[in-house]
């Protein structure tokens, strides 16, 4: 039997389209099952907890802080010299190395000056032998006046020659006094706990008096010199009471110490216009800081002693009328609020004041607060 060749193919088209409705009809299908997955999946998503940082809520006395850059400088520093003159028969210095209070730094030569004190106790004895003889001379003469036996001056005459041998040995007394003096000070001795910094003499030169051969300093207590602007030193107080500063050093990156307020300059720089502010604290004893190094100070001033109630500047949002609001946290129930609150200036460089819609011991959201909304259930990860 022959086919008709028109109804084999007519017969073929309509299975292929058949196929192709049931393939696409597969895929729609599929691809429903998909979209109700995901939505499920973005649905459980939007209901876990969301993970959110808090702080809790506290009220401070209000404070500014200021930062300028300084740097060190020794607590104390001494350019020492003899007092005295000659050549250097000894130097016991080593820069950089610790010496105690006592110490022989330099010597110079004593002969002459023990010499000198020989001399001067020589003429002693004899001002001392002259003095005797003259006291007994008066001692008689003194008896014969009272008997009427020698005149007036007479007596006078013995008076006088015995006040003066008594003022002849004090001299000498004083200038031997002198000398011993002039010999301690042939030794030069380190005035305090310090560090030798500099050394402007060597050994046998000849030692001018007042010349400065050491440059000396103690570095156990370090001050730190920063520049003022007039604006802020016309507003700061020029007592040291209730000033304190944060000292940060670049050598010692992420650590702060605290120092104390020592001293303002009432004198402005000719130059700069900047007054001088001068901080003091003990040096570090895990590091060494050495005058000169650079120096962060940020000091704080408490200007408004009745306590305030301040947030980080991120924990700030805008509603939908752009007023300022929170977020409240809500242990118990693991939930969030929005709370409108009422800002005032900036406290420092990041945090704001409120001065209304919170209070103190209430959590506030600091972290993660974007796609919040009312009733939310969040996970607090710093409990």
């Amino acid at each position: 039997m022959k086919l008709n060749k028109k109804w084999i193919t007519g017969l073929g088209a309509a299975v292929l389209a058949i196929v192709v409705i049931a393939i696409i009809s597969g895929a729609s299908a599929r691809r429903k099952e998909a979209a109700k997955h995901n939505v499920e999946v973005r649905m459980t998503h939007e209901n876990a907890p969301r993970p959110i940082r808090y702080e809790e809520v506290r009220a401070e006395p209000l404070s500014r802080d200021r930062s300028f850059p300084g740097f060190v400088k020794a607590s104390e520093e001494t350019a020492l010299s003899f007092r005295v003159g000659g050549p250097l028969t000894e130097v016991n210095v080593v820069l950089g190395e610790p010496v105690k209070k006592g110490d022989l730094l330099m010597q110079i030569d004593p002969r002459d000056f023990e010499d000198r004190i020989l001399s001067l106790e020589a003429q002693l004895d004899g001002a001392a032998a002259r003095l005797e003889n003259a006291r007994q001379d008066y001692r008689r003469t003194a008896e014969l006046f009272e008997e009427k036996v020698v005149p007036q001056a007479d007596y006078d005459r013995a008076k006088s020659a015995m006040d003066s041998a008594e003022a002849a040995v004090k001299n000498v007394e004083v200038q031997l006094q002198i000398a011993r003096h002039a010999l301690e000070d042939t030794a030069l001795r380190a005035p305090y706990d310090g560090t030798v910094t500099a050394q402007r003499v060597e050994n046998h030169e000849m030692i001018t008096p007042g010349a400065v051969v050491l440059q000396y300093h103690a570095i156990d207590d370090i001050e730190i010199v920063v520049q003022v602007p007039e604006n802020e030193a016309a507003n700061a107080p020029m007592d040291t009471d209730g000033i304190f500063a944060f000292v940060t050093f670049p050598a010692l990156r992420g650590q702060e110490f605290k120092a104390d307020l020592k001293e303002w300059s009432t004198q402005a720089d000719p130059t700069t216009r900047t007054y001088t502010a001068v901080f003091e604290m003990k040096a570090p004893t895990a590091n060494r800081i050495l005058p000169g190094m650079t120096a962060t100070v940020t000091f704080r001033e408490s200007f408004d002693r009745s306590p305030v109630v301040t947030v980080p500047v991120s924990a700030l949002t805008s509603a939908e009328d752009g007023a300022s609001r929170v977020w409240v946290y809500d242990a118990e129930s693991g939930r969030v609020e929005a709370r409108t609150v009422q800002t005032g200036g900036l406290n420092g460089a990041s945090r704001m004041v409120v001065s209304e819609g919170l209070s103190a011991g209430e959590r506030v959201v600091v972290s993660g607060s974007r796609f919040l909304h009312a009733g939310r259930a969040v996970r607090a990860i710093n409990d």
